[in-house]
């Protein structure tokens, strides 16, 4: 006979690796059946989130007195969290290890020179 029971929504373990929010991630998606969402999709829908991001910002700057919020900081927080979210979404979907593309990036970036002027 079968069953309607809910999978277990994922748990993020106490003090988490990097690989850790990566696969909680993947279990959000697999638990809101968001898995076969594609790249580009997410993509755009990252695109959404850092625009409600910047805005968010802007409350919380006063450059955008048209929306009142009780706290614009944990708005600014929240819509930090999406984008991370659709951030680690991508990554998974290409099976990129983050915490090692991170390490990789920054070690480059730590002997690398800008030029000030621009």
């Amino acid at each position: 006979m079968p069953t309607n029971k809910k999978p277990t929504p994922p748990v993020l373990p106490d003090s988490p690796q990097l690989r850790d929010y990566q696969t909680f991630i993947h279990g959000l998606e697999s638990y809101h059946g968001w898995l076969d969402v594609d790249l580009v999709h997410n993509c755009f829908l990252m695109g959404e989130e850092v625009g409600e991001l910047f805005k968010a910002i802007r409350v919380y700057n006063r450059y955008y007195e048209t929306q009142k919020s009780t706290d614009p900081k944990a708005d600014v927080a929240e819509e930090i969290v999406d984008v991370f979210n659709y951030l680690l979404a991508i990554a998974n979907r290409l099976n990129i290890d983050l915490e090692q593309a991170f390490r990789d990036k920054n070690q480059r970036n730590i002997s690398r020179t800008w030029d000030s002027e621009n």
